[in-house]
């Protein structure tokens, strides 16, 4: 493609304007980005001081309350907590690893400096034991106390990491700024060059035009000679005059380029051809097919209407126990169930491994709550009784025992669920204990391993330590499961 002075001057001005404007446009985009950041930090260190202030405020009810026994002081002291708490979970956005862990442990000393003040106020008010309320009140202040030292730590690793960010902007704008100056100047070395160069060739085209215009009017029609150039008006300039000249070439000429263009279409059709062809042959593509859960629900159906009619009582429940052990892994693998589904389920399942392997195991299980009242995740019970009779009872040549045991300790219900299996080595009884996730243990049955298993359940009552094993090797396992007794929403 020929360079027309228009596209040249175009070209010429991109060059120099875009780098340009894309130089200034970062360097507002840095300053813009360092003053956003600014003010981001002035409103939440704008937060924590609010949050320090509300603290000593809800401090100065809470001891008034206890002095003058005013609800309204009682009621501003909760009101400013409250107030503080919602400030702190609005801080949760600080981005460096340090400012993250005080945070975090900042707001986990407020829901304690809260739990320990009502507390206080609750023996204040009911009039309870002096030495448990005194203890309950020091406790109050010293948490009160730790609050603020973690504001102030806060405020610490706020402003210094903060600090660090802003230098770091002011390095790359000095950076950007030494850039846009070098480009500057080189922009301005090329303009002149460039410049020069363009001026020869115009100059150096225009002699060689006057030159053979001089010799026309002598009667000595010689064409133009000399190298094109870059600018596509002097070669057209050049080229009218020598057509001028010789009429028949420049008619071959066309001729020619006319037989390529033909050539070029025919060539584009061909290329469409093929596109089109190529189209066709992807759109035959083979669909895969997916079993549908219905259907194998429909198929154990089927089944277990044939072993009716065929009097096979254990085949039909064998059938109705597999049916009802899917569609509740399906249903409920992401919902919450009540402790009566998880042991209906885990009795399922049961029944299935008693017809397997018969007189080789046993089954017992001891119920003493309200199963219908209690909610853990679903699918939690039986990957902990799967687990216990693949690894502890199934090695056994002579089976063993697995039981259930189900009671309320506490603000606790406990689930027990412990084997006579053949128990479990120190090491790995250290990485079931831990959260490391490389040690677990999955299930046949629904893939759900016991870390995971455990996770869901902490997560569900934002409680850690729910999960205890205890276990040596030849002398079977112990596994308690810690459901807290929480209305959940």
């Amino acid at each position: 493609m020929k360079n027309s002075l228009r596209r040249k001057f175009i070209i010429f001005a991109l060059i120099i304007i875009i780098p340009l404007a894309t130089s200034n446009i970062t360097a507002v985009l840095t300053n813009r980005k360092i003053n956003e950041n600014y003010s981001i930090m002035l409103s939440k260190l704008n937060n924590i001081n609010e949050i320090k202030n509300l603290l000593n405020e809800a401090s100065d009810n809470f001891n008034k309350y206890i002095q003058t026994n005013n609800t309204q002081c009682r009621n501003d002291y909760r009101k400013d907590l409250n107030e503080a708490l919602n400030k702190v979970n609005s801080l949760k956005e600080i981005s460096d690893v340090e400012s993250q862990y005080i945070l975090r442990d900042l707001i986990n000393t407020l829901y304690s400096y809260r739990a320990e003040g009502e507390k206080t106020i609750e023996l204040y008010d009911n009039r309870g034991s002096i030495d448990t309320y005194y203890e309950h009140y020091v406790s109050t202040k010293e948490i009160q106390t730790y609050c603020n030292s973690y504001i102030t730590n806060l405020t610490d690793s706020y402003i210094s990491y903060n600090d660090t960010l802003y230098k770091s902007y002011e390095v790359k704008e000095r950076i950007i700024n030494k850039i846009i100056m070098l480009y500057i100047t080189a922009a301005l070395l090329m303009s002149i060059l460039s410049t020069l160069f363009f001026i020869r060739n115009i100059s150096l085209k225009l002699r060689q035009l006057v030159k053979a215009s001089k010799k026309v009017s002598n009667g000595d029609f010689e064409m133009v000679g000399g190298e094109k150039t870059d600018i596509y008006e002097l070669d057209l300039l050049s080229e009218a005059f020598n057509s001028m000249i010789k009429n028949i070439k420049v008619y071959i000429n066309s001729l020619k380029r006319n037989a390529e263009l033909e050539r070029k279409v025919i060539d584009d059709e061909i290329t469409i051809l093929k596109y089109e062809n190529a189209l066709k042959l992807s759109q035959l593509k083979v669909l895969q097919s997916q079993i549908n859960p219905h259907f194998l629900f429909n198929t154990l159906n089927c089944i277990n209407q044939t072993a009716i009619k065929e009097n096979a009582s254990t085949t039909e429940e064998l059938i109705k126990s597999v049916s009802g052990i899917l569609r509740y892994s399906l249903t409920m693998m992401e919902r919450n169930a009540t402790l009566k589904e998880e042991i209906d389920v885990v009795k399922q399942y049961i029944f299935i491994q008693k017809v397997r392997y018969d007189e080789r195991v046993t089954f017992i299980l001891d119920l003493k709550v309200d199963l219908t009242k209690v909610k853990v995740p679903g699918m939690t019970l039986q990957p902990f009784v799967e687990n216990a009779f693949i690894h502890g009872i199934e090695p056994m040549e002579d089976g063993g025992n697995i039981g259930i045991t189900i009671y309320e300790e506490g603000s606790y219900t406990i689930v027990l669920i412990e084997d006579s299996g053949c128990g479990i080595d120190e090491e790995t009884l250290s990485k079931l204990s831990s959260e490391d996730n490389s040690s677990e243990h999955i299930g046949h049955t629904t893939g759900m391993g016991i870390r995971s298993t455990i996770n869901r359940l902490e997560l569900l009552y934002d409680e850690k330590n729910l999960f205890a094993i205890e276990s040596k090797k030849g002398l079977g396992t112990k596994i308690y499961l810690k459901i807290p007794k929480k209305v959940l929403m």
